[in-house]
């Protein structure tokens, strides 16, 4: 039965939407950090996936992703939210960063939590706090299938 397209194609935009809302807390977080980033001579962009993005990207991006207080990176997700630097963003990180945005739809808004959970268990294990996040680990599996 859930083979059929007619079945198969509303219940995977009603798992998304339903995604969607449970990420929502964390979804407005990262509207509220894009906000800026549009506003001064950025980019937004929808990026359609497994999961739908908003892909946001220009200067003030840029500046945040290299004062960071975790270090300077790439890209982030935040909900339903990808922040991007302008010039560093490759097919491979986009596809790294859309993985947070469906682990994000999984986790809700226990999803920052969580992943603070996994870095500190994997510091407390003498390991890499984001080297051996299960959330970093899955999302650079992602990149390896791209």
């Amino acid at each position: 039965m859930f083979r059929q397209r007619y079945v198969r194609r509303p219940l995977f935009w009603t798992a998304t939407l339903l995604g969607m809302i449970w990420a929502s807390p964390v979804t407005l977080f990262g509207l509220l950090v894009g906000l800026p980033v549009a506003l001064f001579r950025g980019h937004l962009h929808v990026v359609h996936g497994h999961t739908p993005a908003l892909l946001a990207r220009g200067p003030f991006a840029d500046w945040l992703l290299r004062h960071h207080p975790f270090g300077a990176m790439n890209a982030m997700a935040l909900g339903h939210v990808v922040i991007a630097e302008r010039e560093g963003l490759s097919s491979r990180v986009l596809v790294h960063e859309l993985a947070h945005v469906r682990q994000a739809a999984r986790w809700g808004p226990l999803f920052p939590f969580a992943y603070l959970a996994s870095s500190i268990w994997a510091f407390m294990r003498g390991r890499d706090a984001y080297w051996h996040n299960r959330f970093e680990i899955a999302a650079r599996k992602a990149e390896k299938r791209f």
